[in-house]
């Protein structure tokens, strides 16, 4: 048999056809490997699994779709056995009228979703639903509760000098209201949270607002220190770059 002429044949249908999938033509070629296998009698028997497996079709959906899609557009012929023991039976190239058969045939078609197919599942949240308005209208009035709590305990936090560590922005308001730098506070804040809010390494802070006092006195004295060292440049050796090594001295 020349099967060039049936792959030809295929091709060009198969061209023609603007639903035909990567996945029918898997599934077409590994029966016809099959058929070829038989050597191109007029049915063979498959087997599912094999076929799958040479098709490289993981879902049994998929495949069954597939099927039905070549059965109904007359690239084969399929008539599956529901008997385990049995494999069904593949015909290649039928007439063209064979949709019209395909109403009192059956054709195995699973409603189960396909493996390349998307899965869109609606979830509905069974706890959410469940809780009734009464029981929803008190979380709500907790929840203002303690949020109300919180910003009470915010506002005491900020304006206690001896809660300890202090907030960053109310140590940045401190500096800045006492003509200091953001900078300064950082070096303030840095210093005390490394070596755990005690003073002079040893004693805890008591009152943090104190300690910024001194820390900004220090820092001014220390940046005038550091500016007049500055300005003040080593004076060089009064020496000649010429000079006889050889003579004593």
């Amino acid at each position: 048999m020349n099967y060039i002429k049936q792959l030809t044949y295929f091709f060009n249908k198969s061209t023609a056809d603007p639903n035909f999938t990567p996945t029918h033509m898997s599934l077409f070629i590994a029966l016809f490997q099959c058929w070829n296998q038989a050597r191109f009698p007029k049915k063979i028997q498959i087997i599912r699994d094999d076929i799958m497996r040479l098709a490289k079709i993981n879902s049994k959906a998929t495949y069954h779709k597939a099927m039905t899609y070549l059965h109904k557009n007359a690239y084969i012929e399929y008539k599956p056995s529901y008997n385990p023991l049995k494999g069904s039976e593949i015909g290649f190239f039928p007439p063209t009228n064979i949709h019209s058969k395909t109403n009192t045939e059956p054709v195995q078609n699973l409603s189960t979703r396909p493996l390349n197919e998307p899965y869109n599942k609606q979830t509905t949240n069974i706890i959410k639903d469940n809780i009734s308005p009464r029981a929803s209208s008190k979380k709500d009035t907790s929840d203002q509760k303690l949020i109300r709590l919180k910003n009470q305990d915010i506002i005491a936090y900020t304006d206690n000098p001896r809660q300890i560590p202090p907030q960053i922005f109310a140590v940045e308001e401190f500096f800045i209201s006492n003509k200091s730098t953001l900078q300064e506070a950082q070096k303030f804040l840095n210093h005390y949270t490394a070596n755990g809010w005690l003073v002079g390494g040893r004693s805890p802070m008591l009152d943090w607002k104190a300690s910024a006092k001194n820390w900004i006195a220090n820092s001014s004295r220390f940046n005038k220190n550091a500016n007049s060292n500055a300005t003040t440049r080593p004076q060089q050796l009064h020496t000649t770059p010429k000079k006889n090594y050889f003579e004593p001295l």
